[in-house]
């Protein structure tokens, strides 16, 4: 009898759970527990509730609990790793995330966990098969998605292009699928197709400020810098720390020869991002063509110190330059 009380109350907690009613399936969860705390499946169930509500040493406790109960249950190391993943606990996420693979290498989470893992540490090779095995276990579009971000970023823009085409179909209105298909075609020197994507997807997703300026880019590419500094401008409105943004609408300006407009934009940036590599070159292009030399020297100098490796390249050339230029 006291296993077939047990039963029901995880089918409650379980169908309370998935309904959203998280109190009211914890409740039910523990009063299992209370019958018979050796049940694997009930402190996963509870372990995974905790860590929804942000409880994660509770879940914790819970998940670890249900491996030693059931040193083959997948799906509790599966759930571990994903709370590692979220608490950023890289070494543990990836044993426990590999654990579960290796137990059941139909465990959809884990793979899925797995490819975010590798993207996250730059490993795409590891990522595709990831992600390319969780389609396999679940054929979903936003896998496919996530598959063709992968590729681009291996550079193989063919299969990127391909995997985009077979999720078209279940993903139409789905803006990420024409934000990558206008990487695809920007990264192709196809710019009037990437415009028309990136547009599509600021039809779906106005909001999307990587879109907009991928966008704004496309358009330089194509001349248009009229537009391209309109979409910049709207990109500051909503969002006045994008750097990147900035930066690129204050050399449009540089270019067009409005130094003062440009440099008030860098000044703006470095205020953001004291260290922005970007902005503190071109700063310094600008204080060289003032005149002032030495502003431009300790901004130039300042350039070095980041990690942009382009920046901090050419910062250094342009001092070395302004060196051999004074003896």
């Amino acid at each position: 009898m006291k296993s077939v009380a047990i039963n029901r109350l995880l089918k409650e907690g379980a169908e309370l759970h998935f309904a959203g009613n998280l109190p009211q399936a914890e409740e039910r969860y523990l009063r299992a527990l209370e019958l018979n705390d050796q049940s694997a499946v009930v402190h996963n169930n509870l372990g995974f509730l905790l860590m929804q509500t942000g409880r994660m040493d509770e879940a914790e406790s819970h998940y670890r609990r249900a491996m030693e109960l059931s040193p083959d249950y997948s799906t509790a190391y599966s759930n571990l790793g994903q709370l590692c993943l979220l608490m950023q606990r890289w070494d543990d996420a990836e044993r426990l995330l590999a654990k579960a693979v290796s137990i059941n290498d139909e465990e959809f989470h884990a793979h899925e966990s797995l490819a975010k893992l590798c993207m996250l540490k730059g490993e795409n090779e590891r990522s595709e098969y990831h992600w390319k095995r969780s389609y396999l276990i679940k054929p979903e579009p936003e896998i496919l998605l996530n598959l063709a971000h992968t590729l681009i970023q291996q550079r193989k823009l063919d299969e990127a292009l391909e995997e985009l085409n077979r999720a078209l179909p279940m993903a139409e209105e789905n803006p990420r699928l024409y934000s990558l298909l206008g990487i695809i075609y920007f990264a192709r020197f196809d710019f009037g197709t990437a415009i028309k994507c990136f547009r599509r997807t600021l039809g779906l997703r106005p909001e999307d400020g990587e879109a907009r300026h991928n966008l704004a880019m496309a358009y330089l590419k194509t001349g248009q810098s009229a537009e391209a500094v309109s979409e910049l401008r709207r990109i500051l409105l909503l969002d006045p720390g994008y750097a990147e943004a900035r930066n690129n609408l204050a050399v449009i300006e540089l270019s067009a020869g409005d130094r003062e407009s440009a440099l008030e934009h860098f000044n703006i940036t470095l205020e953001q991002e004291p260290l922005n590599a970007k902005a503190l070159y071109y700063k310094g292009v600008i204080m060289l063509q003032k005149g002032d030399v030495e502003s431009a020297k300790g901004v130039l100098a300042l350039g070095m110190e980041t990690d942009n490796d382009d920046y901090r390249e050419q910062s250094e050339e342009l001092l070395q330059t302004i060196s051999g230029i004074q003896q």
